[in-house]
């Protein structure tokens, strides 16, 4: 068990979040099935000064989706639910031309486009009111997939939208119903619920808050419906119940673990990180199930290392927060007599000495690149214990593994690097991302002239996501308005990479932001539309309607 130096170590790590007019976090550490610690720190509500306790309840966000993971497992178990059949079977309303395996959409292996980035493209919000009807009416208007079922590892929400409603109709109850008669009250846990309306009163639910740039605190506001991928509140007394049916295996004699722990594979046998609704990986050679939440004011991490019987919890209402790094280091105090590997950043800082790119120098790696067929961009700096990435807005930290080699093994798939020179002597760098396979090429410096903007002026419309769109020339560089109607958060400044290439940034809510890439479809030299993608959506059709 930690003992009291690392107890006092573990709380260290929150310095801070007990100062005056702070928002926090609540957290507890599980040995042998044990709570061994458990802390508070900040207030819940910062207006009312009301501390945060373990009462608190907190939007744990996608840690939803282990609760859809072990509701399916259970279904199957039951033999209620084949885990490879077709999704289409018992959603017809969903119209793409292929079949979908329920498999696919528990190990995020689909293909669908990410509901939440599509709602965004269209000119909605994470402040403007939508359900989760409205998310599956738009995943059901679509034709297209991102990339061929089980060919990439892409986390999209709409997955366990659906896997949600697959339960309600083969168990014959709402979702809810379902959980809370067959999961949540036979394990004791009362505090969990569905809460998908921002006008719910929900009783102890922590108020959510963003850091100003200057300081200080605004609400984390958002009045999205999520279910199945994100719409459930929580207590950490809760949670650590949760743990304790993946410590136990399942429910009594329904084993729903080893199904939530097998992890799935790519269509071509490369392995992936993801079990159903779990995250299954290592951490430091010990074994680690797991899974984050993220909503604009709460950041949460649910952590089990079955090899030494250890759990975290950590539930915060700060958008700061970065819980996965939290766990990191507190697993590193707790367990620090116990890892049969060293800590990823000194591991890291001992190979960067040994990397070998022949005939590049590493520091040449800095800089951006892209994409030669998506257009994507990918931003690289060189650290002393690995290479920080950022892909369209989602960020890795890449660590050496030899040579000229990389991996990023914290995502739901492993991520791979390799850096070399190319022919005119600048760095190429080939990537694979869970089976999408890039090759960026350092980004040009570019300077499009006048009248090659002014030809891409014009609407443009999509048939899959039922709204117009339109290209503007605003003080010499190009704006693509998303959506109908007067809403200024959808004008999307665009950066001209090369010719008929161009990337736009919005933001989901300060701190999450979207990069899109935007390609420029032509006949004959003939602009006809646009191609836009992000990290969870691509290809995305806008045909030029005027």
């Amino acid at each position: 068990m930690p003992t009291t130096l690392r107890t006092n170590a573990i709380d260290n790590l929150f310095a801070g979040w007990d100062a005056a007019g702070q928002p926090g976090g609540a957290l507890a550490l599980v040995r042998g099935g044990e709570i061994v610690h458990s802390r508070c720190f900040g207030l819940a509500s910062i207006e009312l000064g009301v501390p945060v306790s373990l009462k608190s309840r907190f939007h744990i966000a996608s840690i939803t989706k282990t609760f859809v993971g072990a509701a399916s497992a259970l279904l199957v178990e039951r033999g209620r639910l084949d885990i490879d059949e077709d999704v289409r079977g018992i959603v017809p309303e969903l119209k793409v031309d292929r079949p979908v395996p329920l498999r696919r959409l528990l190990g995020m292996t689909s293909g669908l486009r990410d509901s939440w980035e599509l709602m965004q493209l269209s000119g909605v919000g994470t402040d403007q009111a939508r359900t989760v009807q409205d998310y599956l009416d738009i995943a059901f208007n679509q034709r297209h997939f991102s990339f061929p079922v089980g060919a990439r590892n892409v986390y999209t929400n709409i997955n366990f939208i659906l896997m949600a409603l697959v339960v309600e109709r083969r168990s014959g109850k709402p979702f809810m119903t379902f959980l809370d008669d067959e999961l949540l009250v036979p394990l004791g846990i009362a505090a969990t619920r569905m809460r998908d309306d921002a006008d719910d009163v929900a009783e102890d639910l922590a108020s959510s808050y963003l850091p100003k740039p200057g300081g200080g605190w605004r609400k984390g506001i958002f009045t999205i419906g999520l279910g199945g991928a994100g719409g459930l509140i929580s207590s950490v007394p809760d949670l650590v119940r949760w743990q304790g049916m993946l410590r136990a295996g399942g429910i009594g004699k329904e084993k729903l673990v080893r199904h939530m722990t097998t992890t799935g594979k790519l269509a071509d046998g490369s392995p992936t990180n993801y079990g159903l609704g779990l995250g299954v990986r290592k951490y430091r050679g010990l074994d680690l199930w797991t899974h984050g939440g993220g909503l604009p004011g709460f950041r949460s991490v649910f952590a089990y290392m079955p090899g030494v019987d250890f759990g975290v919890v950590l539930l915060c209402n700060r958008d700061d927060a970065d819980p996965y790094r939290r766990f990191t280091e507190i697993a590193d105090v707790a367990l620090a007599d116990e890892f049969t590997e060293p800590s990823p950043v000194t591991l890291g800082k001992e190979r960067m000495k040994q990397v070998a790119i022949p005939g590049l120098d590493l520091s040449a790696v800095n800089g951006r690149y892209v994409d030669r067929d998506s257009g994507e961009v990918l931003t690289l700096k060189v650290t002393e214990s690995g290479i920080e990435a950022d892909k369209h807005g989602h960020a890795l930290m890449l660590r050496p593994i030899g040579g000229n080699r990389f991996l990023e093994s914290w995502a739901n798939v492993d991520t791979t690097a390799e850096i070399e020179k190319r022919a005119n002597g600048g760095p190429v760098i080939r990537m694979d991302f869970g089976g999408q396979r890039c090759v960026f090429d350092p980004a040009p410096e570019y300077r499009p002239s006048a009248s090659a903007l002014s030809a891409l002026v014009g609407r443009y419309a999509s048939e899959e996501l039922a709204t117009t769109f339109e290209l503007r020339l605003v003080d010499g560089g190009l704006v693509l308005k998303l959506g109908p109607g007067f809403h200024r958060g959808a004008l999307v400044s665009l950066e001209a990479l090369e010719p008929d290439r161009f990337i736009g940034t919005t933001m989901l809510w300060p701190g999450w932001r979207v990069v899109h890439a935007v390609r420029v479809v032509r006949d004959g030299g003939r602009v006809v539309g646009l191609l836009v993608s992000s990290d969870r959506m691509k290809d995305i059709r806008l045909d030029r309607v005027g």
